[in-house]
Formats: structure tokens, C-alpha cells, sequence
């Protein structure tokens, strides 16, 4: 009997060990996505004129608080990410947004706010597809699998470039 009662706390560590572990994995994942956002930002070029402080607001105000949309729950086609920051495509993409409505409302006549919906609904269609930049993210929960990564590049050699020249020069 007492081996028994030795082994069931034995047992209920290892559990509260798992659990832990588990939850160490999902914020060391968690800080990974805030640093490759932070990199994102701070490899953003100075002349943008990306200034977090006034797109997070932003965003919050004219598309977070202002779109209605069916989330799904579950797998369902349709993403959002209430973390969006964590996610440097679509702090790209709202910062182009930004600039559009920043155009848009400038504009006093016209139709530049439908201009401005236009490019909304594609940039979200992007965001939220299911191969989108919130396709791990469900029910507007920021998602801690990675689901997506970068496309990347492979540069050209040097010679490529001598080849344009040539080719530029000859013309």
C-alpha cells in the first residue's frame, strides 16, 4: 500500500512536468514569433516611415473594431489573428493599407474610399487564407504552429548581373 501512494505523486509530477514543458515550448514559440516581427520591423528600411505605435491603433480602429466576420472555430477557410503584430506580412500589408486610407481620406472627393475597400478586401483575402500568414490561427487566437514560412530567395550569382550589363550596354 505504501508503494502505491508513493507512485501516485510520482505520477502527478511527471504530469505537472509534461504540462509545463508543453507550455515552456509554446512561449518559447511565441517569443520566437515576437522576435521575427521585431527583426522584420527593424529590417524595414528608415525611409518608410513605419511607426508601430500609430499603425497598431490603426488597425485596431479601422479594421479590427470595424469588419465583421464569420470566424470559424475550428479548420474553417477564413483566419484572423488578433496578434497580427506578431506576423511581419501583415504588418507589410496594413502598413500599405494604412498609407492607402491616409491617401483616401485626403482625397475629398472621388472615390478613393472605394479604392481604399478594394484594396482591403484583397490584402485581408491574402492575410486570412488558408495558405495565408494567419493560417495557424484560429478563432482570432494567434497560432503557436508554423504553419507558413518565408518563401525565401536564392541570389543569383555574379555573373548574372554582368550578363544584364552586357546585355543593357549592347542595346
Amino acid at each position: 500500500m505504501i508503494i502505491h501512494q508513493s507512485a501516485r505523486p510520482l505520477t502527478q509530477l511527471r504530469t505537472e512536468n509534461a504540462t509545463l514543458t508543453a507550455r515552456l515550448g509554446e512561449l518559447d514559440h511565441r517569443v520566437e514569433n515576437i522576435e521575427g516581427a521585431f527583426d522584420a520591423i527593424e529590417d524595414a528600411p528608415p525611409d518608410t516611415g513605419l511607426d508601430m505605435r500609430e499603425l497598431v491603433p490603426w488597425v485596431r480602429d479601422h479594421i479590427a473594431q470595424l469588419l465583421e466576420r464569420r470566424l470559424p472555430q475550428n479548420k474553417g477557410r477564413l483566419r484572423w489573428c488578433r496578434s497580427w503584430w506578431l506576423h511581419p506580412e501583415a504588418i507589410a500589408r496594413f502598413d500599405a493599407l494604412h498609407r492607402s486610407w491616409t491617401e483616401a481620406i485626403d482625397a475629398s472627393r472621388g472615390n478613393a474610399l472605394a479604392t481604399y475597400y478594394d484594396h482591403l478586401d484583397r490584402q485581408l483575402a491574402t492575410l486570412m487564407d488558408e495558405h495565408g500568414p494567419f493560417s495557424a490561427c484560429e478563432g482570432g487566437h494567434h497560432g503557436t504552429e508554423r504553419f507558413v514560412t518565408k518563401l525565401g530567395q536564392l541570389d543569383p550569382p555574379a555573373e548574372y548581373f554582368d550578363v544584364l550589363d552586357a546585355k543593357i550596354d549592347h542595346i
